[in-house]
């Protein structure tokens, strides 16, 4: 069976080559005639006379020989069958997609998924366009006239038709690794055939909808969204303060519906069944059923697929090997949508069964070994300790285990190294999974009784408390989750691998390992410390954060640090974002926070903001416009006992080396009009924020305001053109512009904005080309990136 291992690892290592890089028959060809050149050395080497070789009668060179080119023929001819597969699924699925993508269709299908609400006030849904199997699924996006659809309903509309290979400008393959090609646009209300039921095989969304709604009758409103989370995968109503703890704490995966999750379902079953497997077999279903309702996820499929061959094994007659039925699972997922390959959810779920199974084992006797030999006497205390470290022990294991792999992956994907992770495993895992019963038992019994069972929920609810409260500390930790994009923070993961090295294959006693685990911590301090003296050897450090389309800009001089606005539409929160950047030089607080204005793309990261960091100071300009988020600004900074100006006249803030001069609102009308302007003054080096003031409002700066000749101008309004006038270019003469623009629909930055400023020789830098951007001024000598 360990065949099937290289022939999986070769269909899996093809499809990811061809989401990523390549596709079509010709590197099909070349796997081919690989995999034959294995194929005619392997029969080169066997046994004379054999059909089926005992290779251990074989000289051992030859027998290598043997074994490798067996291996490399599996792996060859796996990425063979791959890229045809491959090209075959694309012709028959993602090109009929294709054709339509560009167009405006009216459009006519099933309603395959309950609608859920976007953050624009709308609803999405998946529909499946009438015709053959070809059809493709189209993502449809629709006014808040569809959300009383339900799947089985038909729809027909009018829709702009786009592919679903880009996201925001970039490319993306998060839609495509779903088997969803096409998105529509519709923004007329639909024309709906509705089903009298629901038909079968939507049962598990119709399934999914009324355990949710137990759940939110019978829980309070903390624990209610950890309880639909850990259940049924749903993260919608986690909030961002909870998203991000979790994701910082390491234990996002337990909102995630996954072998934990499935591996205790199992177990329940076999209880109930009294342990007879042949009996348990016949609830396989059960589990599908199951991750059906989780949302049909990869790591939830993977899962299911891995217990079934588990249970499996006895009544076929085959001994479980986990390396076996995890290839397997990798195949069936992959023959059902080769692009599934691209799916991050795919890959993490994948890598850390596979860090698991390779290390957990060697680890754990690592950690325990060196208990066990302090732990000789044969008391109940010596055995209770024992019994406990064993556990312990099993606990971090698999923690590291199932670190070894993702890491790397989430350093890639999303710019964060956990740290804290396995001691938040230790802490909750056990509240997880038992939250993940009473919820199933209690939610299930609350769609029928919602009176009676507030009183068990509101009881079993206490474990979400519980987990709230440890993720919430352990998350705002200031080195909970290390910046991945940091070089220093880079070199100390690769020294972590090194040490792990040393432990899985060196079999360091606990001594060693222990001076080891010392030495890492040492590097880590040492990272932090470089980040910070490399900062305040500077005399000022301003950095353009990259929040997508929005700003925020962060000041760093001595020991002070100034953030100029808080907001954007990127991934992360913008709040989270210069959090982290203050995080690696080992800071938790913020001398002054300064918002030029409340828009949402100055200032929604703002309550993640508070959350991550003590902040002392905040200066605003005294405007109405913005009511509700004035309120909430106002409560956030009562509670955190931050001092609050309204900039009414000119002041300064003085920062380290540095000094910001704050010019109130020039003009009124709308927010932008009514912002703040920030200058930045360095001994020679200058630096203009206007917000987004436009053209008018400008000129009244550069008629009013003692505005001297700029070094670096940050670009006002993300570059639009009725900002960065001509007028303010003449008087100001920026050596270096910054524009902090992201994804939008508005055409920032500007063709207008760019031609004047490449008028003037001034060097631009966009943070949607170039990420975050950071200019050092040091000694009189600019760095620019």
């Amino acid at each position: 069976m360990r065949k099937l291992s290289w022939f999986a690892g070769g269909f899996g290592t093809a499809c990811l080559l061809s989401c990523y890089l390549f596709s079509g028959f010709v590197p099909a060809v070349i796997c081919a005639l690989l995999c034959g050149l294995s194929l005619l050395v392997w029969y080169g080497v066997r046994p004379k006379g054999y059909e089926s070789p005992d290779i251990s009668l074989l000289p051992r060179r030859r027998r290598l020989t043997f074994q490798l080119f067996r291996r490399a023929a599996a792996l060859f001819l796996g990425g063979t069958l791959a890229f045809l597969w491959f090209s075959a699924y694309s012709a028959l699925f993602r090109s009929p997609a294709e054709d339509l993508a560009g167009t405006t269709q009216t459009i006519s299908g099933e309603i395959s998924s309950y609608p859920k609400e976007t953050s624009i006030g709308g609803y999405s849904m998946t529909v499946r366009l009438d015709g053959d199997f070809r059809s493709p699924d189209v993502l449809l996006y629709g006014s808040a006239e569809w959300g009383a659809l339900k799947p089985g309903d038909r729809v027909t509309c009018t829709a702009r038709l786009k592919p679903s290979d880009r996201l925001y400008g970039d490319e993306t393959t998060y839609y495509t690794a779903k088997g969803v090609f096409l998105l529509g646009y519709c923004d007329d209300p639909p024309q709906a055939e509705y089903a009298d039921s629901i038909p079968a095989r939507y049962w598990p969304d119709l399934c999914a909808k009324e355990l949710k709604q137990g759940i939110y009758a019978a829980f309070d409103e903390i624990s209610s969204p950890l309880a639909a989370a850990v259940t049924l995968g749903d993260k919608d109503s986690l909030g961002e303060q909870l998203h991000s703890a979790l994701n910082r704490s390491g234990i996002m995966h337990a909102a995630v519906v996954s072998g934990m999750h499935i591996s205790f379902l199992v177990s329940v079953l076999l209880l109930l069944c009294g342990g007879q497997r042949g009996i348990a077999l016949c609830l396989i279903p059960i589990l599908i059923f199951y991750a059906l309702m989780a949302g049909g996820t990869p790591s939830a499929f993977r899962a299911v697929i891995m217990q079934t061959a588990l249970l499996a094994g006895p009544v076929l007659r085959r001994e479980n090997d986990p390396p076996t039925s995890l290839c397997l699972a990798l195949l069936v997922l992959l023959i059902q949508n080769p692009y599934a390959a691209a799916s991050v959810s795919l890959q993490l779920s994948f890598a850390s069964v596979a860090g698991i199974l390779l290390v957990t084992a060697r680890l754990s006797g690592a950690l325990l070994n060196p208990i066990r030999q302090n732990l000789k006497r044969k008391n109940r205390i010596s055995r209770f300790l024992l019994s406990l470290s064993r556990i312990l022990c099993a606990n971090v294991g698999v923690t590291l285990g199932a670190m070894l792999f993702t890491t790397p992956l989430i350093a890639l994907y999303f710019g964060q190294i956990g740290l804290i992770a396995p001691l938040t495993n230790l802490l909750t895992l056990w509240a997880v999974t038992a939250l993940m019963v009473c919820v199933l038992v209690i939610g299930t019994l609350a769609i029928f009784f919602p009176a009676i069972m507030v009183w068990p929920g509101l009881f079993t609810g206490l474990l979400g408390h519980y987990i709230h409260a440890v993720v919430s500390v352990l998350g705002r930790l200031p080195l909970a989750s290390l910046d991945g994009t940091n070089h220093y923070f880079q070199i100390w993961l690769l020294s972590v691998y090194l040490f792990l090295l040393t432990i899985v294959f060196a079999a360091k006693r606990g001594r060693q390992a222990l001076i080891s685990l010392l030495c890492l911590a040492v590097l880590l301090g040492s990272a932090v410390g470089l980040n910070r003296w490399s900062v305040q050897r500077s005399d000022l450090t301003v950095t353009a954060l990259d929040v997508g389309q929005g700003a925020s800009t962060l000041f760093l001089s001595g020991s002070s640090a100034v953030l100029v606005d808080c907001g954007g539409n990127s991934a992360s929160s913008p709040g989270d974002l210069a959090a982290d950047r203050l995080a690696a030089m080992g800071r938790t607080n913020l001398d002054a926070l300064i918002l030029t204005h409340l828009d949402d793309d100055h200032y929604n990261g703002v309550e993640q903001l508070f959350w991550r960091l003590d902040i002392a100071r905040v200066f605003l300009p005294e405007s109405t416009t913005e009511p509700e988020h004035l309120a909430r600004l106002l409560e956030l900074a009562t509670a955190e006992g931050a001092e609050v100006t309204f900039v009414t006249e000119v002041q300064s803030v003085f920062a380290g080396k540095s000094e910001l001069t704050l010019y109130p609102p020039l003009s009124g009308g709308t927010s932008n009009e009514e912002g703040l302007f920030v200058l930045s003054s360095c001994g020679e080096f200058d630096t203009l924020i206007t917000g987004d003031a436009d053209a008018f409002v400008e000129q009244m700066l550069i008629k009013y305001c003692p505005i001297p000749d700029l070094e670096l101008l940050m670009v006002g309004h993300h570059g639009s053109k009725h900002s960065t006038s001509a007028e303010l270019l003449d008087a100001l003469r920026p050596e270096l512009a910054v524009i902090s623009v992201g994804y939008n629909s508005y055409g920032h930055p500007a063709d207008e904005t760019l031609d004047r400023l490449a008028d003037l020789g001034t060097q631009v830098r966009r943070t949607d080309l170039n990420g975050s951007i950071t200019i050092t001024l040091r000694d009189g000598k600019v760095s620019v990136p």
